[in-house]
């Protein structure tokens, strides 16, 4: 009963907090005050305490999300909550001149919400590894005039249909398959106009981003399920089959053409919204996708088609105000293999390079036969004691862990490096169960956090998943992830 009236009175206190005038003021000094009360009641529990962030922002009107701005420009796996980085956002966290640093950045949440923010807009860096990821999240967070836009489209529709002859077709295992000819053609007579646009490349980019959100969409894949599977009505109840059997009459006859159509007219809609929101603010922020590898971040400079120019890169150091990011979880999201299809019709990436790109991934099942001979310590007592266990029932699983961990002091080792002295990093994270044994992620990770007394642990946060694009259950030795836990760490200043 206590702990009911507790709940009560937190929701009234929460309710009164919010009912003057929702001025940037008020919510910077609600967001601060979850913060602060989080922090007190972890100090004084040592547990991590239950939050919705879908909940704390609910009363912005202006933090209500859904198809707004960029967001929904191309699906891709496990996207971020956008309401944690408006969340953290729109406190006291960061100073108006600081940079924001996602060094996961995926397809750019945090770097879209970062200069979007109405109150406190902030120039945000994005680092990720994936080459289709890079280019949706630099045309998500470029803003192009979609008039501009349209008169480009016109004469790329016209090109498409007076392409003659045949335009070069990606070879890729088991591209019969999973296309049809005619839809082979057609994409590769899309890709290759696009190619020729005497256009920006930030142009290209967003039409290369429109041609990649129907690639799925004209294969002979479950649309609902992440890696590649073929869509069967037998494996459905009997219920759902006649259903299935539609979508799959409606794939057989897809007009590539017509989808490609669609998908421009949508994302430029959205490029509107958008365009619309930043062209009347002189804020001055932008965002920029400037490395690949967490583990060892510099500012290159992206170029264009997902690439960046490394060369001569500049430092970052002491140079971040706030970071956010959710890194991959453990062998839980094949990012690589789940976007295979839009890598391969881009030319981003061939089977080869795929490979050795999945392999360079954090999170990545592909671990090499010596890091699993002998059980490799991560040299953290809760990591070990867990690693001991696994590698008695899976040395491979056991090195794929113990890989993880590794890789994660890596990249904490680096965004100590980038971010200034008293700078906040949010890192929001999943637990994993692996060959039975579940591997609390937060706990060890804010252990590594603390080594050499480089981070302190604020708080730690965990909220519920909800629908987020994830997958949750992806194979027998993975489980279910339900949960996420956020780590609210702060750089120690110097003694």
């Amino acid at each position: 009963m206590t702990q009911l009236k507790s709940k009560r009175s937190a929701r009234h206190e929460r309710t009164n907090s919010l009912s003057r005038v929702l001025t940037p003021e008020v919510i910077a000094e609600f967001v601060d005050s979850q913060l602060l009360a989080s922090k007190r009641q972890c100090a004084l529990t040592g547990r991590p305490q239950a939050v919705s962030f879908r909940e704390l922002c609910s009363r912005w009107p202006w933090a209500k999300r859904s198809d707004v701005f960029t967001h929904l420009i191309h699906k891709y796996p496990a996207k971020l909550l956008a309401y944690i980085p408006i969340f953290f956002l729109s406190g006291s966290l960061t100073e108006p001149e600081d940079i924001v640093l996602d060094c996961f950045a995926g397809t750019g949440t945090v770097l879209l919400e970062s200069i979007t923010h109405p109150h406190h807009p902030r120039t945000c860096y994005g680092v990720e590894i994936n080459p289709l990821a890079r280019l949706i999240a630099r045309v998500k967070t470029n803003p192009l005039d979609p008039a501009m836009l349209r008169a480009a489209a016109s004469t790329l529709f016209e090109s498409i249909k007076s392409f003659r002859g045949s335009a070069n077709i990606p070879i890729f295992p088991n591209r019969d398959f999973w296309f049809r000819k005619k839809v082979q053609e057609d994409l590769a007579k899309i890709k290759e106009s696009i190619e020729l646009m005497n256009s920006s490349p930030a142009v290209r980019d967003f039409f290369r981003v429109c041609l990649s959100a129907i690639v799925r969409d004209v294969s002979r894949a479950d649309p609902h399920v992440a890696p590649p599977v073929k869509l069967n009505a037998n494996n459905f109840p009997a219920d759902q089959r006649n259903v299935v059997e539609e979508i799959i009459r409606k794939k057989a006859r897809a007009e590539v053409f017509s989808y490609f159509r669609s998908s421009v007219k949508r994302n430029i809609a959205r490029m509107d919204k958008f365009f619309s929101e930043v062209s009347h603010s002189d804020t001055g922020v932008f965002s920029d996708i400037i490395w690949d590898d967490a583990r060892s971040i510099q500012r290159g400079m992206y170029t264009e088609k997902g690439q960046l120019n490394r060369n001569k890169p500049a430092s970052l150091d002491g140079k971040i105000g706030l970071a956010i990011t959710s890194p991959p979880y453990i062998n839980a999201q094949k990012y690589v293999r789940t976007t295979k299809f839009e890598l391969w019709w881009l030319g981003l990436e061939d089977e080869h390079s795929m490979s050795e790109l999945d392999k360079r991934m954090i999170g990545t099942e592909r671990v090499y036969s010596d890091e699993y001979k002998e059980l490799i310590p991560v040299n953290n007592v809760t990591a070990d004691r867990q690693l001991k266990k696994i590698f008695k029932k899976s040395p491979e699983r056991a090195g794929i862990v113990s890989r993880y961990f590794r890789d994660m002091r890596e990249t904490m080792r680096t965004m100590h490096r980038l971010l200034r002295p008293g700078a906040h990093f949010v890192l929001v994270v999943g637990n994993n169960t692996v060959t039975g044994s579940i591997v609390k992620n937060y706990e060890i990770l804010a252990e590594i956090a603390q080594e050499k007394g480089h981070f302190t642990v604020e708080s730690i946060l965990v909220d519920s998943i909800r629908s987020r694009g994830l997958i949750t259950k992806r194979h027998d030795t993975a489980g279910v992830i339900s949960e996420e836990w956020v780590l609210v760490l702060r750089k120690r200043f110097r003694r």
